[in-house]
């Protein structure tokens, strides 16, 4: 029996403060299913009623102030509650009660402001916006489109320069972050893209779909923020929560259908595991298109050692290790420069797939096989000069904003990790449910390498997951008995991918 003193909830809360719809296409009705679809449970506060249908509003009533307050109330004494998402609020009264709810709650608050219809009824008025601008400073995130976004602050958005402005004085007015989302705008696109801006101070970055026909879009916006309400709420950080819920909307918009004589609705089809739903990802507008790297030549890269000297180099060579990576922190140039060139050498004597960590410029100069960068490396690396250089490319990955990140760049692998606790590196672990889901949206598109805490006894779980090689560091470095753990290593890799495979 549950302990009433201390109630556990099933499944992480949502709470969805916005208007009905009749018709189910979009605001309320749209919120809960979504938030359902998505894993987690939805709890109401209803602004006002709706009497709509596929092609206008006729009726709407506005939620008493009393039973605004009331509803809140009962949720705030009662359920813990993960993530707020707020939609089309009626008045100054509603979005001020809001805003206070909104701060005596720990969690996320994702504001949509949903200022007019599809249809075209406006909502909005003075009073209203101006109560807005508590309600944006209580945001963790705020999902304007370009029109709401010109409402709120009074301006005109034509460039994309005017979007990336909008972003940052959005932010000023509080919002922890800003989505802007750009599906209604036309001009100064001609590729027929749609292009939706994000910034939280920290990331800035611009999400790229291809504009889909379809007349089935109504509630995009509410299904959009409640996306990222759900992914937030199962544990997902921000930014990878609004990669998710992108991917979300256009995989909904693939399976939209009517169920009127005007536009339909989205389709609801649970977390998206293809990865043409996802969305390009690029710091700026000049980042997409990136020419590809050269490839493996394989998707299987095998058992991927990563060592600190020549003497480690040498030993694993001689035993038949073809892929590797030459991780140094701390040398001085001469002595650095000295070591990477003879590192070069031999892994070209053994003919050998052999990476450099971190040092893109000695890697070029000395010709190696490849280099490696973390995400933290992307940001200084001139990445066109790498690719122009013929040398191959490995970017790490910790999470979905990550490897959409280093996707754009068209690299030779992809590195997910850490997949387990790590002596080396104090880092978030990633785990085999993430690997396994990971793994089957990209494994068709690229070479994947797993990385973090991975020991022999933990290999077949991790190559089950479906990645096509594993970088070990302490597996073997630690192991005194070094060539009998590689041994060991490389038959039960090949034995794994070969059962997996069907052979």
């Amino acid at each position: 029996m549950m302990d009433q003193q201390n109630p556990t909830i099933a499944k992480p809360v949502v709470c969805a403060i916005s208007a009905s719809d009749s018709s189910g296409h979009a605001g309320h009705q749209c919120d809960l299913r979504v938030v359902q679809d998505l894993g987690a449970h939805g709890v109401s506060v209803i602004s006002g009623l709706t009497a709509q249908n596929s092609q206008a509003v006729s009726h709407t009533q506005i939620t008493s102030s009393e039973s605004f307050t009331a509803q809140l109330a009962s949720l705030k004494d009662d359920i813990p509650i993960e993530v707020i998402k707020v939609g089309l609020l009626f008045s100054a009264d509603q979005v001020l009660k809001t805003a206070a709810f909104a701060d005596a709650i720990s969690g996320a608050v994702i504001v949509d402001p949903v200022l007019s219809s599809t249809s075209g009824t406006d909502f909005r008025s003075e009073e209203l916006l101006h109560a807005y601008h508590t309600l944006i400073a209580a945001s963790s995130l705020l999902t304007p489109n370009i029109p709401e976004a010109e409402k709120l602050l009074g301006i005109t958005l034509k460039t994309h320069e005017d979007v990336i402005a909008a972003a940052v004085q959005l932010r000023r007015l509080g919002a922890q972050a800003v989505l802007i989302k750009g599906g209604h705008r036309q001009e100064h696109i001609n590729d027929n893209g749609i292009y939706d801006y994000f910034d939280d101070g920290e990331h800035q970055f611009w999400l790229r779909q291809p504009r889909l026909s379809s007349a089935h879009t109504r509630g995009t916006g509410c299904a959009l923020a409640s996306a990222i309400a759900s992914f937030l709420a199962v544990g997902k950080q921000m930014v990878d929560a609004v990669v998710l819920a992108n991917a979300y909307i256009h995989q909904g918009i693939r399976s939209g259908f009517a169920i009127g004589q005007g536009a339909g609705l989205l389709g609801n089809g649970g977390w998206p595991s293809d990865f043409t739903l996802y969305p390009a990802v690029a710091e700026s507008l000049d980042g997409f298109e990136q020419p590809a790297f050269a490839s493996c030549d394989t998707q299987q890269l095998g058992i991927y050692p990563i060592v600190d000297s020549m003497e480690w180099l040498e030993r694993l060579l001689k035993l038949g290790i073809t892929t590797l990576q030459l991780r140094v922190k701390g040398l001085e140039q001469e002595p650095l420069n000295t070591l990477i060139s003879q590192a070069v050498a031999l892994g070209r004597q053994y003919d050998a797939r052999l990476f450099i960590n971190d040092h893109w410029k000695l890697a070029i100069e000395h010709q190696a096989y490849g280099v490696h960068l973390g995400q933290e490396d992307m940001d200084e690396a001139h990445l066109l000069t790498i690719q122009q250089s013929g040398l191959r490319l490995g970017l790490s990955s910790h999470s979905e904003y990550e490897w959409l990140r280093a996707a754009n760049y068209k690299p030779s692998y992809i590195a997910m990790g850490s997949v387990f606790p790590t002596k080396t590196k104090s880092v978030h672990t990633i785990g085999l449910e993430n690997l396994k889901t990971w793994s089957q949206i990209l494994a068709p598109h690229f070479p994947l390498v797993a990385i973090g805490g991975i020991t022999q006894e933990k290999l077949e779980s991790v190559l089950q997951c479906g990645v096509g090689s594993v970088a070990v560091v302490s597996a073997i470095r630690t192991d005194h008995h070094f060539e009998q753990s590689v041994k060991q290593l490389q038959a039960l890799f090949n034995e794994t991918i070969n059962t997996r495979s069907g052979y």
